[in-house]
């Protein structure tokens, strides 16, 4: 029986991945901040010249960049600068951003909005950058800049801001978080590598994991490249990037669930039928709660954060304490591979949480846990291959042992197991048993050969005449050593005239060339609607005319054969 998981819940989580690129590809079609020109000025610090004032207050202070201030008396606090002639298309202004929310104006006019109010619970995902492009037109109006709910635990109000061209704001990025950056990537290589190892493994070992692996790999790379803040400066919409990486964490958990659905332990096959409905659920939430103004982005992905961490918790759980019976049962004291990928991801999620919560000044939340999700995918990728790799070899195992189980070891043929194995199997099907013939034979003389020759030549005897009929039936019937000196013939083919050709061909062979080596008697039987009722009838039909032969050889010889 196919796993529930699979029949109830593939085709839904496909559904709702499309619907997701669905939502990414519509929020295109916002109207936003899209410059690709690229021009040659190099990027440089953007930090004189800037007024300060508390939200409350009505006059500015001049002051310069980083800015530390007294964090319990400005809750609120705007900064501005008049531009003079910096402001130009393909130009960007940016800044480090600590704080719970930023709103940058030209004059009256919101140009950019940023909040990441989920870091109050989590600090999954952080800002690391803010990102401005700027116009033409902004030249001789002030760029006004509001941070709003300053956070205490942060070390200053407001950092350095530079100006530049995109490639000028990417290298920054890049040099700033290299770490992150590299990390990303590597889960970008090592989704591809899944991709490759998953077709051969549904290939050859008829699994589809790994590609739920490269699924879920390729989801962090997208979800964490975004919070590089690097694909803002390709996109220019701060609003798509958003959407694109909320989208990509509520389908995050889909893949997961795919992958243990399939696992080798019953009970976390058994919770992934529970959960699966959880990742459902919360996407169609969050997108609900956000597309109706109930909640904004960053909020409602409080219910990701809670599904993907239950789901997480469940499956964890419920595997190792399915592992741990195991290996209470077997006595095994082998652990998997995959344990070790769990404890990185953990390690590293909790250096971010630890991080964030405590008074150090940095912008990438996620940088380790990014780390422990390429950790956790190539464990468990090892994990996968491993389990494969050892199935498989247990399947050829079986294989063996069912081949020597099934299988004459003098002559190479079905044995009497596999004979009568084969009979029930004809018998449950109707379309193999009106197609029936049966060949029973049994060696004349071999009593007399191995009394007066030996054993030995008694068995070059059975092997000779084995060889012989399966040279001739092999590629359109089975062969079986039924007994020491008893063969049987089963026919299954839609033509019972191709099996009495072959026949008619044998006994030709025997007389034209004076067989005198190969000694049998023989006799065969077609399955008749009218007289049988099994197998077995035409059997005993064929076996009767192999016993009516064997009599008249007796009676010509005038001995016992």
């Amino acid at each position: 029986m196919k796993n529930r998981i699979t029949i109830n819940y593939k085709i839904i989580y496909v559904i709702l991945v499309i619907t997701g690129i669905i939502i990414i590809a519509a929020s295109g079609l916002n109207p936003g901040e899209k410059n690709v020109k690229l021009i040659e000025d190099k990027a440089k610090d953007y930090n004189y010249g800037w007024e300060y004032r508390d939200a409350a207050d009505d006059a500015y202070i001049s002051c310069t960049l980083p800015l530390s201030l007294d964090k319990s008396r400005y809750k609120d606090l705007i900064l501005r600068k008049k531009m003079q002639g910096e402001a130009r298309d393909g130009q960007y202004l940016m800044y480090r951003s600590t704080h719970a929310e930023n709103h940058i104006f030209v004059d009256d006019k919101e140009i950019y909005a940023f909040g990441d109010q989920e870091t109050d619970v989590f600090p999954l995902p952080g800002s690391a950058w803010i990102v401005i492009p700027l116009k033409d037109e902004y030249n001789g109006k002030y760029i006004e800049i509001d941070l709003h709910r300053i956070e205490q635990k942060y070390g200053g109000i407001m950092g350095n801001v530079i100006i530049g061209d995109r490639a000028d704001m990417l290298e920054r990025i890049i040099v700033s978080n290299t770490g992150g950056v590299f990390a990303c990537f590597m889960i970008f290589f090592v989704s591809i590598i899944l991709f490759v190892l998953g077709v051969a493994e549904k290939r050859f070992m008829h699994n589809r994991n790994l590609f739920y692996l490269a699924a879920f790999s390729m989801g962090v790379f997208l979800w964490s490249i975004n919070e590089t803040h690097t694909t803002q400066l390709f996109i220019g919409n701060v609003q798509i990037i958003s959407i694109m990486s909320y989208e990509i964490l509520a389908l995050l958990s889909m893949p997961i669930v795919s992958y243990y659905s399939n696992s080798r332990f019953s009970e976390v096959r058994n919770i992934c039928n529970r959960i699966a409905i959880l990742p459902v659920i919360d996407f169609i939430l969050v997108n609900v709660v956000h597309f109706t103004g109930f909640l904004d982005l960053s909020r409602s992905l409080i219910l990701t954060h809670i599904t993907i961490f239950s789901i997480g918790i469940c499956i964890a759980v419920t595997h190792i304490r399915a592992a741990g019976n195991e290996r209470r049962i077997s006595d095994d004291n082998s652990r998997e591979v995959g344990y070790f990928g769990f404890i990185a991801l953990v390690i590293c999620v909790g250096i971010d949480i630890a991080r964030y919560y405590s008074n150090q000044n940095f912008s990438d939340h996620s940088r380790y846990s990014r780390i422990g999700l390429l950790l956790f995918v190539i464990f468990l990728a090892a994990d996968t291959v491993q389990g494969s790799i050892r199935d498989e070899i247990d399947l050829k195992k079986a294989e063996v042992y069912k081949s020597v189980a099934f299988t004459d070891t003098l002559t190479g043929l079905g044995n009497r197991q596999a004979y009568e194995l084969e009979v029930d199997k004809i018998d449950e099907r109707d379309d193999l048993l009106e197609h029936l013939v049966v060949a029973i034979l049994d060696l004349n003389n071999l009593k007399k050969t191995n009394d007066s020759m030996g054993h030995a030549e008694g068995d070059r005897y059975i092997i000779s005449s084995a060889d012989f009929i399966n040279g001739y039936f092999k590629k359109i019937a089975k062969v079986y050593r039924i007994g020491g000196d008893e063969f049987a013939i089963l026919f299954t083919g839609h033509d019972s005239d191709v099996f009495m050709e072959m026949e008619a061909n044998m006994f030709d062979d025997i007389m034209t060339n004076n067989r005198s080596d190969l000694n049998f008697a023989y006799g065969s039987a077609v399955f008749n609607h009218i007289t049988d009722r099994s197998a077995a009838d035409t059997i005993r039909r064929a076996d009767a005319k192999m016993y009516d032969s064997k009599r008249k050889y007796k009676h010509t010889m005038g001995e016992a054969g």
